[in-house]
């Protein structure tokens, strides 16, 4: 099966493309080169620069600062214990003070050297550079944008588990009972049909609010429709197989059944929705961000950063909402993509593309 997904090219672009985003997604906060929490560390004096632009800047302590684990990092980010200063070096002076020049000031500052945080080597001036630019509030773009690799991919990940269970439930159970129970939940099916998905995102955002958990819920409520759909549909033929009919006279209950015999019988179907609803999920979620209504500031969204920059498209810095739009854009082709080369995989009858 693997080998065969390996040799389809759709299968092969969108992979890679996916993967492109995921591998630094997964570490996330511990290679972004701002570390602090959700990415917001800002600096007006640095904002809208461009992408390769470097900076020499100081870290300044805090009286209270307290030692963080790596767990913690790696899911929230660094607690902001440290104020930075962007600027130039004038000249050093005494052994226990630097003399720097913050941009946008005139006068030369004074800090002691037992305030600042070095660097492993002892320097105290450290530089960074911006691969992807600066934002309007200074903030680092490809810091932001992968963590909001991250938003997105899990929650994609975490709303198709949603949809897929309500729909595999919801299909089953029409299309084995029949009858007046198949009535009701077909009835119920075409109802959610009928509405537009980005509709029904949206009535449930205006109904749990904003906030990462909420817009989870609500992609996944609102993706589940499709699923029940082809899984009604498939469950009506295998009702009607041999095995099947063998296993009810046989005795075995419906709920056995369709656990043993109709589910691993929608494996092929499932797996090939979970990838296009993926793709639908993360769509949802940028367009409720970009909305005002999907995870709110300052967590990195894809489709919030394009919402913050949207006046950008007609400035020179036209790139702020360009590379989230591009970014959205890929990751969704992406899992297209693998979606067409399971399909063609699991299809005998799909000719390989």
């Amino acid at each position: 099966m693997l080998r065969k997904l390996l040799k389809l090219t759709s299968f092969k672009i969108g992979l890679s493309i996916t993967l492109l985003f995921a591998l630094p997604a997964i570490p996330g906060y511990l290679i972004t080169p701002d570390q602090s929490n959700d990415c917001n560390e800002i600096l007006p004096e640095l904002a809208n620069r461009a992408p390769g632009s470097s900076y020499k800047y100081i870290r300044i302590k805090r009286s209270t600062s307290e030692t963080e684990g790596l767990l913690k990092t790696w899911l929230q980010g660094k607690s902001t214990q440290e104020d930075i200063v962007a600027g130039e070096v004038r000249k050093l002076s005494h052994k226990d003070s630097i003399a720097f020049l913050p941009l946008g000031e005139i006068v030369v500052k004074r800090f002691a050297n037992k305030d600042l945080v070095a660097e492993s080597n002892g320097q105290v001036f450290h530089k960074q550079t911006n691969w992807l630019g600066t934002d309007r509030f200074g903030r680092d773009v490809l810091s932001r944008l992968i963590i909001g690799a991250r938003v997105s991919l899990s929650v994609g990940f975490i709303s198709v588990f949603i949809s897929l269970f309500l729909g595999t439930m919801i299909g089953m159970a029409a299309g084995y009972f029949g009858g007046r129970t198949d009535s009701v939940l077909s009835w119920f099916i075409a109802v959610f049909w009928s509405i537009p998905t980005l509709l029904v995102a949206l009535g449930l955002s205006f109904a749990f609010g904003k906030g990462y958990w909420q817009v989870l819920i609500a992609c996944g409520l609102s993706t589940w429709v499709e699923v029940a759909r082809v899984v009604r549909g498939q469950t009506l033929q295998l009702r009607q197989k041999e095995f099947v009919l063998a296993g009810i006279i046989t005795g075995f209950g419906p709920w056995y059944m369709m656990r043993k015999h109709i589910l691993p019988n929608l494996k092929g179907s499932l797996t090939v929705l979970a990838t296009t609803n993926f793709a639908a999920a993360i769509l949802l979620e940028s367009g409720l961000s970009f909305l005002g209504l999907g995870i709110a500031p300052p967590t990195p969204s894809w489709g919030s950063m394009a919402k913050e920059h949207l006046g950008n498209l007609v400035l020179d810095s036209a790139w702020l909402a360009l590379i989230p739009g591009l970014a959205i854009m890929l990751l969704v082709m992406a899992f297209n993509l693998m979606s067409m080369g399971l399909r063609d995989a699991l299809d005998p009858k799909t000719e390989s593309v």
